[in-house]
This record gives C-alpha cells, sequence and structure tokens, in this order.
C-alpha cells in the first residue's frame, strides 16, 4: 500500500504543477507535470496489480513516457523559442510501439505476436531493459542541457542563481542513483536499498514540490527579445565564429558610451539588471549589446556587471563610512541578491573572501 500513497503524492504534485498560478514557464511546466504523472501511474503499478491485472499495461505504457517527458520539460525551461516539431515527435516512437501491444491486449487479452515461453520471458527482460536504457540516455541528454544552461545564464543575468535550474541538476543526480538500484536489484536487491525506495520517492516528491512551485521565469524578457536570447545561446554554443554586427568604429564608441552610463548610473547596483535592460541604457538590442561584450570586450555579461560590483564592494569595504556595514550588507550595497553570490563572485576575482580581503587592506 505504500507505493499506492506514494503514488499518490507525485499524481497530487502533478496537478498543482499544471495549476500553479504563476504564469512563466508554462511549457516546461505542462510537461514536467506530465513527467510526474506518469511516475506517479508507474509507482501505483506494485500495488494495484494484484487488485487490476490490466493496469500493469496501462502503467508500463506511462513508463516510457517518464524520460521524454522530463527532457522537454528541460528543453523549455532552458530554451526560451523552442518549437515542438515533427523531429521532436520521433522522441515518442518505442511509447507508440509499445501502446500498440498494449491496447491489442487490452482488448484480446493476448499480445498480437504469440511467442513460445522461453522467448516471451526474454523479451519481457528485453522491454525492461530498453526502458532502464532509455531513460538513462535521456539522462545523459538533461544533464548535456542544463550543464551547458548554467552557461548559457551568464551570458544576459546576473541573478544565476535563481535562474541556474541546480534544483533539476540535483534531481537528475536522484534519478541517477534510482536508475542504478533499478538496474542492481534483479541480482542484488538482498544487499542494496531497493526496500527503502518508496521513501526516497516521497522524499523527492517534496524536494520537488519545495523548488518547481517557486520557480521564477527564466527568461523574463518581451517575446521579442527571448527570441534574440535564443539566438545568442545558439551562437555561444557554436563552434563558428559570430556574424561581426558592429563595425570597429561602432565597438569603441559603444564601449566608452558603456564605461560612462556604468560609471555615471551604476546600473550593475540594480540587483536584477539584466542583458534587455542593459541594452535600453545604451539604446542597442541585445544582439548587439551581447556581441559588444562577447566579441569586443572577451567578457560575458554575468563577468563583467560582476567586476564592477566587485569593485564597488572592495571600496566599501576599504572605506571607513562603510564600517556599520556587515560584510553580507555590503554585497547587498554593491548589487549582489545573495551572501552565496556575493562570496562566490568576489573569490572568483579577487582570490580572497571579503572578510579576507578586508583584514588584508586594514593591515
Amino acid at each position: 500500500m505504500i507505493h499506492s500513497l506514494v503514488a499518490g503524492c507525485f499524481i497530487i504534485l502533478a496537478f498543482i504543477v499544471l495549476i500553479n498560478p504563476p504564469a512563466h514557464n508554462t511549457k516546461a511546466k505542462y510537461w514536467f507535470s506530465g513527467f510526474l504523472l506518469c511516475v506517479g501511474l508507474g509507482l501505483a503499478e506494485r500495488d494495484l496489480y494484484q487488485q487490476n491485472p490490466d493496469f500493469v499495461v496501462v502503467s508500463e505504457c506511462s513508463r516510457f513516457l517518464i524520460a521524454p517527458f522530463l527532457y522537454f520539460s528541460i528543453v523549455y525551461f532552458t530554451k526560451p523559442k523552442f518549437v515542438f516539431s515533427i523531429y521532436s515527435s520521433l522522441h515518442f516512437i518505442p511509447f507508440v510501439i509499445f501502446s500498440f501491444f498494449a491496447i491489442v491486449f487490452l482488448i484480446q487479452h493476448e499480445y498480437p505476436l504469440s511467442l513460445p515461453k522461453p522467448i516471451s520471458r526474454y523479451f519481457g527482460l528485453f522491454l525492461s531493459f530498453s526502458l532502464k536504457l532509455q531513460i538513462l540516455i535521456y539522462w545523459v541528454y538533461s544533464f548535456l542541457l542544463l550543464r551547458k544552461h548554467r552557461k548559457n545564464v551568464q551570458l544576459f543575468s546576473t541573478e544565476t542563481n535563481q535562474v541556474n535550474l541546480n534544483w533539476l541538476m540535483n534531481l537528475l543526480y536522484i534519478i541517477l542513483v534510482i536508475i542504478v538500484i533499478a538496474i542492481l536489484s534483479a541480482g542484488f536487491s538482498h544487499l542494496l536499498i531497493f526496500p527503502y525506495l518508496p521513501i526516497i520517492y516521497c522524499l523527492c516528491s517534496g524536494f520537488i514540490a519545495y523548488y518547481i512551485i517557486p520557480q521564477k521565469e527564466i527568461y523574463p524578457f518581451p517575446e521579442t527579445v527571448k527570441a534574440e536570447i535564443q539566438e545568442i545561446i545558439e551562437v555561444s554554443s557554436s563552434k563558428k565564429s559570430p556574424i561581426a554586427r558592429l563595425t570597429d568604429p561602432e565597438i569603441a564608441f559603444f564601449k566608452t558610451k558603456l564605461e560612462f552610463i556604468m560609471e555615471q548610473d551604476k546600473p550593475y547596483l540594480q540587483s536584477d539588471i539584466n542583458l534587455f535592460q542593459l541594452a535600453e541604457y545604451l539604446n542597442i538590442s541585445t544582439h548587439d549589446l551581447s556581441f559588444l561584450l562577447n566579441t569586443g570586450l572577451s567578457i560575458n555579461f554575468n563577468d563583467y556587471i560582476n567586476n564592477y560590483r566587485i569593485n564597488e564592494a572592495k571600496r566599501l569595504l576599504k572605506s571607513p563610512k562603510h564600517t556599520h556595514l556587515s560584510i553580507e550588507g555590503i554585497g547587498y550595497e554593491s548589487g549582489f541578491s545573495s551572501k552565496s553570490s556575493f562570496f562566490t563572485s568576489f573569490k572568483k576575482i579577487v582570490g580572497l573572501s571579503p572578510l579576507a580581503f578586508k583584514k588584508v587592506d586594514m593591515l
């Protein structure tokens, strides 16, 4: 019965994610809701099989959707203007094939292919292995997508902690552990924690609920700008040299103008400053600003802004007028939105923690 309770947690969570009020990351949440629903149906199979053997057929179909649903939820989280195409539908071929066998079985209670018992047994093992292999392959694809996303968010945002989807990466690690346990459980179930998997699933559902519901908009830009951001990401991921959007004189002009704006208006003190907002200061497109930073100045947006913030923090740390501020307070005054992002950026750029820098300066 415990599997049914855990399954209920995932099914209810799927419904909550589906109706979650914030109108952002909508398509990603639809796919992630489908992923949660399929996991719930898969877990319910263990307790309901004895009462309704036909349910296992429906459940097995849903298992072939778990990996694609998770993968496409990550695709929609990480790609602002992704369009589902005919090519995308190829990811559901295993589900379609298995569904054909399942529907025939539900109608006539026998499979369309009559196989001898030994072969039928091996065929069942093959399906089980194929399912685990599918999930493993999609796990790798999803992992690579999220790792790229961590780099891509630095191209347009300084609020990386809120949009880098680290919780999804941690979820992938949990899924990997479950995959390994499931693969090894066939021969080593008495040595592993297989009987305790429902507890892991339950904790996992709570972990997902904690992070998915308050997830902020990944790309808080107008629709036209989202298309530009998508192109910027694709250019960054490409090995080809970007198309020159600015001439050398224009690069020199906008570089001077940008430096003036940063010194006079200090937009870096805004904790939520992004590429689009900074482009408005210069009255150029996000495309042109991205080209100016990445090609003209050889730096991404996140590092460019944080360099100014760290210089401001160093000034405040040295200033006798700001001794009343704590280290965290200085981080906030410099434009950082969290203690962790301030400490990480400071250590990366200066090579010392803010406290160590302050002590050295006092000597």
